[in-house]
């Protein structure tokens, strides 16, 4: 097994060291254009704002990580489809509470006319 100089020494040596640097370099480049990829399909996902989505892109490509850090705090909360079918389901409450309504209203004014005919047939059997 070889020595902690050893493994220093080969570390340093001139076309290991190239290896692990170029490594690092690709990793890193592939990271930068991942995450482009990543930010541009979330943004086109939650606006439809062409400027917003131009901004969060630049953001990303000149400042790397901290651009995506900056774009997680600026982003839209939801996506269109979360915001349609939120709007969706706010439809289908509202037109359900409006036949609810309805239908009391309804109901209501039988109530006050059985109650006016129950008092008029008290009336005319007394």
């Amino acid at each position: 097994m070889p020595s902690f100089k050893e493994f220093i020494e080969w570390l340093i040596e001139p076309n290991v060291s190239k290896i692990i640097l170029i490594s690092v370099l690709v990793y890193l480049l592939l990271l930068w254009v991942a995450l482009i990829i990543w930010v541009t399909k979330d943004i086109i996902s939650r606006t439809n704002n062409v400027i917003l989505e131009i901004i969060s892109i630049l953001l990303v490509v000149v400042l790397n990580i901290f651009g995506a850090l900056i774009y997680l705090a600026i982003r839209p909360s939801k996506t269109l489809i979360e915001k349609f079918f939120e709007d969706l389901e706010y439809e289908a409450l509202s037109q359900s509470v409006k036949k609810q309504d309805i239908k009391f209203k309804k109901e209501e004014k039988r109530g006050k006319k059985d109650e006016k005919r129950g008092l008029f047939k008290n009336i005319f059997k007394s």
